[in-house]
């Protein structure tokens, strides 16, 4: 008995459309990776420009200190040290006796102040450099071989009382500009404050810390 062809549609026949399909379908190809499609590239990250350098402008030169010598004016002589009036005062009117023909600016009347001031603070004062050219007020002055004259009277607001460490001192401070060939400037008042200080009562009054206001 012979074995009977299997027909078209058993499994044991494949057809020839049955083999041409076998595997994905060129539709569905098609819709996986459309025509024309390419794989984009990566992205690389923004570089930004690095900032512009701004030019940087030099400090303008030091103004030379001034000559030695005692100004015009005169400045305190004898001082008590261990009187914190005494030494305030000193303060007070050495810091605005000036003298154009030996100060090259107000910085060297405060240099003439050190002796009472505390070590700290005299360094900081002897240190100092003016960077700004005087005003027109000190050249007006320095034309007529200008000076100071200065008094300073005590005034009084409310402060603490002294101790035997510790003063407080406020004046009322006058300045008077003169110059060499008679010519008359203007009068200033000034009020300043002066905080001294000392480690004992035998040790001298010396300021760690001034204001001033007109």
């Amino acid at each position: 008995m012979t074995n009977a062809p299997h027909p078209p549609w058993s499994s044991g026949h494949r057809s020839c459309c049955s083999l041409r399909h076998a595997g994905p379908r060129p539709d569905r190809l098609r819709q996986q990776q459309p025509q024309g499609h390419r794989r984009q590239p990566p992205r690389l990250p923004l570089r930004r420009p690095p900032p512009a350098r701004m030019p940087t402008t030099p400090p303008p030169p030091a103004l030379p200190k001034g000559k030695a010598g005692t100004p015009k004016g005169g400045l305190p002589k004898d001082v008590d040290a261990k009187d914190a009036t005494a030494v305030a005062q000193a303060i007070a009117v050495a810091n605005r006796t000036y003298d154009t023909d030996l100060d090259a600016s107000p910085a060297d009347a405060q240099r003439r102040t050190v002796q009472w001031l505390s070590d700290t603070l005299a360094k900081n004062v002897a240190d100092a450099q003016s960077l700004s050219q005087p005003d027109a007020a000190w050249r007006t002055m320095a034309a007529h071989h200008g000076y100071t004259t200065v008094t300073a009277k005590r005034a009084y607001d409310d402060q603490q009382p002294d101790t035997a460490t510790e003063a407080f001192r406020q004046f009322e401070v006058t300045v008077t500009t003169l110059g060499r060939d008679d010519w008359k400037g203007p009068t200033d008042t000034w009020v300043q404050w002066i905080h001294l200080t000392r480690t004992s009562s035998e040790q001298p009054w010396k300021a760690d810390t001034m204001r001033v206001a007109k």
